[in-house]
């Protein structure tokens, strides 16, 4: 079942940047797409006067069809659970339509000809709980699948890494209690250099995130990193999922990947902390995240 499920996020996230690629007229890959997005939902199939997307969004385009087919689609990647079924089956011939690929070989199940093996590990609400038990179940119940998400997208692949990486955010987050710095963030007016060159920039721009990402400069990258406006839309970054991806993308960008494998605390404390600040607390959670993961 781990490896099925590894499958899917990694087929959504490749979904994700193949259908915003997707040019010219209408053509049998919308029509997929449209399908696909009717299967997760329960929809019954598409009526066949109608073309794609335009029974499913208010859109007076193809284009704008597709952009909205690719949102809805990252919104319910979490609805394929348990076994392989046809919603799997249709994925990957979406995903074979958008990549110019040949049909599935038929001795072959979704997915296992587009994406190699893999032997991570996905975490449960529950592992979660038991390295940080003063967290909130609601909160970890919301973050499990993007956190998840995070680990494959970012290459936090072994249980070395994810034991690091999972020390500290839980850390960094207040146990993953805090998605945003409880501090107004008035105290990051016109830091130059944080690139709060504007009033308000501080309160604004203020940390957010599991790896609190801080100041104009910085929202910057990470939205652009992530294919998200965040300049104009600073407070998505304290959402479940991209609180979660902008942390994979601080770990990834910092090559602490590396530091993780080498079991070197106090480095990665250092490239995330710009010192040693909680270095106990943080110690104690990598000793917590070990046991769990049986490092």
């Amino acid at each position: 079942m781990t490896q099925i499920a590894i499958w899917r996020i990694q087929a959504f996230m490749r979904l994700d940047s193949l259908m915003s690629k997707l040019q010219g007229s209408a053509s049998k890959t919308d029509e997929l797409a449209d399908s696909l997005v009717r299967a997760l939902s329960s929809l019954p199939s598409r009526p066949a006067d109608k073309p794609p997307y335009l029974s499913l969004f208010s859109v007076a385009d193809i284009k704008a069809g597709r952009k909205a087919a690719a949102n809805r689609l990252q919104e319910l990647s979490s609805k394929l659970q348990g076994d392989v079924n046809e919603q799997d089956e249709l994925v990957d011939d979406l995903l074979r339509s958008l990549s110019n690929l040949p049909d599935r070989p038929s001795d072959k199940q979704p997915y296992a000809s587009l994406f190699p093996p893999s032997t991570m590990r996905l975490l449960t609400a529950q592992q979660f709980l038991a390295i940080a038990p003063e967290a909130s179940t609601s909160r970890i119940n919301a973050l499990a699948p993007h956190l998840n998400r995070t680990m494959v997208e970012f290459d936090v692949s072994t249980p070395l890494r994810q034991a690091h990486f999972l020390a500290q955010i839980a850390h960094e987050s207040d146990r993953f209690n805090a998605l945003e710095e409880y501090a107004s963030g008035e105290d990051y007016e016109w830091r130059d250099d944080l690139g709060n060159i504007h009033s308000g920039d501080g309160v604004r721009f203020k940390g957010r995130g599991l790896i609190q990402v801080t100041g104009r400069t910085n929202y910057g990258l990470c939205g652009k990193a992530l294919g998200v406006d965040l300049i104009n839309n600073p407070t998505k970054l304290a959402s479940p999922d991209l609180a979660s991806r902008s942390a994979g993308w601080f770990w990834a960008s910092n090559q602490l990947n590396g530091d993780a494998d080498h079991d070197d605390v106090r480095t990665v404390t250092r490239v995330i902390n710009g010192g040693y600040n909680g270095l106990d607390d943080r110690i104690q959670l990598l000793k917590a995240a070990k046991r769990v993961l049986k490092v």
